[in-house]
């Protein structure tokens, strides 16, 4: 059975591949704010991937901030440093924990949604931001763990239950997705997209979509099951 460490290493690439693939569809979504979503954010999973050799002698939580720090250093202004601070704030959480457990990822990517939304000037669903479709992702995370009552930590290599894991990033996939879509409707209150008014209505918000791109990511490496 893989490590955390594996999987983690594993989700980081897909994520980086799917990612950089989406550089057009995010610059079309960002023609009302910047137009640099697209080339911002290849250019962040470019670096990340140009990185991941020295993965291997890291740990789960050091290699989540490796990333952060890195996209937040290459992908710059406001994407760069809501997504550096995601996962800098996710590895800070997970801290020195090897195998964390289900719960122990729905807290670490709960403590970035939060500081998210603090620096983003408190940033809250129906802003039309990434976190309209995050901060579902992660409701649905902790209803999906209340009702399994899974363990509170990981306690070593291999104890973190797959298939709770599965059902975990499944929900927070379907949640975000849903999130996402919502934004179509929305009219941006944040960011440069927020000065056109009406005009950002019927625009999907390209951050919300990167959430899902990340969640869909992880999903079809968990399901592979290798």
């Amino acid at each position: 059975m893989a490590t955390q460490k594996e999987i983690l290493i594993r989700v980081i690439e897909n994520m980086s591949k799917k990612l950089i693939a989406a550089e057009n569809e995010l610059t079309e979504l960002d023609s009302i704010g910047d137009a640099d979503c697209g080339s911002g954010v290849r250019r962040g999973f470019e670096a990340v991937s140009g990185v991941m050799e020295e993965f291997g002698s890291l740990e789960v939580g050091d290699i989540l901030k490796k990333v952060g720090f890195t996209l937040a250093y290459t992908i710059g202004g406001t994407s760069g440093a809501m997504l550096g601070t995601g996962f800098i704030e996710t590895g800070k959480s997970i801290g020195e924990k090897t195998d964390p457990s289900a719960s122990d990822w729905a807290n670490a990517v709960q403590s970035a949604l939060n500081v998210i939304k603090r620096r983003g000037g408190n940033t809250s669903v129906g802003d039309k931001t990434l976190v309209d479709s995050l901060e579902p992702a992660v409701f649905t995370m902790k209803a999906i763990l209340e009702a399994s009552q899974p363990p509170e930590s990981g306690t070593g290599e291999g104890s973190t239950d797959n298939a709770a894991m599965l059902q975990l990033i499944e929900g927070a996939f379907m949640a975000a997705k849903e999130g996402s879509d919502r934004t179509i409707d929305m009219i941006a209150k944040k960011g440069r997209a927020s000065y056109v008014g009406q005009r950002s209505k019927g625009n999907r918000d390209p951050g919300s979509l990167i959430i899902v791109i990340m969640f869909e990511a992880a999903l079809e490496v968990l399901r592979s099951g290798k």
